[in-house]
């Protein structure tokens, strides 16, 4: 192997109108890189990163959109996201056991070998990015936190946009690696449906509140005067703010894609159209009331001080516990017509 290799071309992750869940947009890119055929809502919908919603219990966590949350089985998401590309899907897993130079061997003779490899974390939180090369132990990709003011110290960036980072490896949130595993199945419609209801499924794993069950673990969080007292600090209110942005993000972003693909569907099986259709507009309902209702009481889509402000006020939490209720709503609806398609398969 040598002692740099450089995948020139692949496609940019970064958040935006295209996308801001990371592992199917960092699938999306690699795919195209391969000239695979590739289409984000398909993506979304069959590794089940579209119908997710997790909210920890325990606390105002940054870490709840995360699509690795989607199933209890964390490697099932990355699993079935590989085979909407119709590949399969090696993780190697950082433990204590688990050695630098693990990584490098596989990083090098994937990228020698003309292939994108997904790393978890390498900048910033254990998120999805790229990796498309090496120089000697610094490695080069795409991660959309490389241009985070907080990870400054640790990245360069190469002409072509790439980060470069030496780093990657003392940053206890690197915790695995993704890589491409030969040809795959696709998956069916059954089970595109079946996984799409155990993801919508209220329960709780652990201390997350995961499918329907979380948009009641949102509310009550909202709904807690005490976690928005009078006179809070900005800081305390920007974990609020970051935490409900995050899913109205995790909403806006899967419910959209489920629909899309949902009516692609409808299309490919016209004796399940009606249903399949049913099912997309329940979801386009959670949609219309994000940015309908949800957006416009906040103050907009950003983060700004203006909605960090807006959401501790409590008549206006109140109202968006209303929402909440009716978004729930929404995805029971889609999730009953769901089984009731599978009857029929």
């Amino acid at each position: 192997m040598n002692e740099q290799g450089m995948l020139y071309g692949v496609p940019k992750v970064a958040y935006g109108q295209e996308g801001c869940t990371p592992y199917p947009m960092c699938l999306r890119s690699c795919g195209q890189y391969l000239g695979l055929d590739v289409d984000y809502a398909r993506i979304m919908a069959e590794s089940g990163a579209a119908f997710r919603l997790t909210w920890n219990t325990a606390e105002w966590d940054g870490g709840n959109v995360d699509a690795v949350f989607a199933f209890d089985d964390p490697e099932k998401m990355f699993a079935c996201g590989m085979r909407a590309l119709g590949r399969g899907c090696r993780i190697l897993k950082r433990t204590q056991e688990t050695a630098k130079g693990e990584f490098l061997t596989l990083i090098r003779r994937e990228i020698d070998a003309g292939n994108p490899v997904i790393g978890l974390g390498i900048i910033g939180p254990p998120e999805a990015c790229v990796i498309a090369g090496y120089q000697g132990e610094a490695l080069l990709g795409w991660n959309v936190f490389q241009e985070y003011p907080e990870n400054r110290a640790a990245v360069s960036f190469a002409e072509n946009g790439y980060f470069i980072t030496s780093a990657w490896w003392e940053n206890p949130d690197t915790i695995g690696l993704i890589a491409m595993d030969g040809d795959a199945a696709p998956l069916t419609l059954r089970e595109v449906l079946q996984n799409a209801v155990e993801v919508l499924t209220g329960r709780m794993d652990g201390t997350h509140a995961k499918g329907v069950a979380a948009y009641d673990a949102w509310k009550a969080a909202l709904l807690s005067d005490r976690e928005f007292p009078a006179g809070a600090v900005l800081p305390l209110l920007v974990e609020r703010m970051m935490c409900h942005g995050d899913a109205m993000d995790c909403l806006s972003d899967g419910r959209h894609n489920a629909a899309k693909y949902l009516h692609a569907m409808a299309e490919q099986h016209p004796a399940h159209a009606e249903g399949l259709n049913a099912v997309a507009k329940a979801f386009e309902d959670v949609s219309e009331i994000l940015w309908q209702e949800m957006v416009p009481m906040l103050g907009g889509w950003e983060r700004g001080e203006k909605q960090i402000r807006r959401l501790a006020e409590p008549e206006v939490r109140r109202a968006f516990a209303g929402m909440i209720d009716r978004m729930k709503n929404c995805d029971e609806r889609a999730m009953k017509r769901m089984q009731e398609i599978l009857f029929a398969l």
